[in-house]
């Protein structure tokens, strides 16, 4: 069984990147952080429509980077977002810090796919 984010857990993480390295607080979109919650769980007639942990991965990522769900701190906090949910499900995000900055700066500006985000993720990514 995956594990997943809440929306607390989300904004928690974003805080905690705020206090850490500085930015403007808030969500853009007041009820945002709910839907990104459950989205990497969305069914449709009983199919996943993002199966498997490292889409699921993806999903979170690309729901803050691209979708700039807060006002500050968007790539930052779908890292570590994206880095705190494999760890839940037993992996652990491989990637350095200038590639994970290289990728962030991709899913932000759309110039990488979901499915393909999803992919890097599990190339960079070990069990634990």
């Amino acid at each position: 069984m995956i594990i997943g984010l809440s929306a607390k857990q989300i904004n928690m993480i974003h805080d905690l990147q705020l206090h850490k390295y500085g930015g403007l607080s808030g969500v853009k979109e007041p009820g945002y952080l709910e839907l990104l919650a459950e989205k990497p769980f969305t069914e449709y007639f009983g199919e996943e429509q993002y199966p498997g942990l490292f889409y699921k991965a993806a999903v979170y990522f690309e729901g803050i980077a691209a979708a700039h769900a807060f006002n500050d701190g968007n790539k930052r906090t779908s890292v570590v977002v994206t880095y705190t949910f494999l760890q839940l499900n037993g992996y652990e995000l491989e990637a350095d810090w200038m590639e994970l900055f290289e990728t962030a700066i991709s899913v932000a500006q759309k110039k990488m796919s979901l499915g393909n985000l999803s992919q890097w993720l599990e190339k960079n990514s070990k069990r634990i």
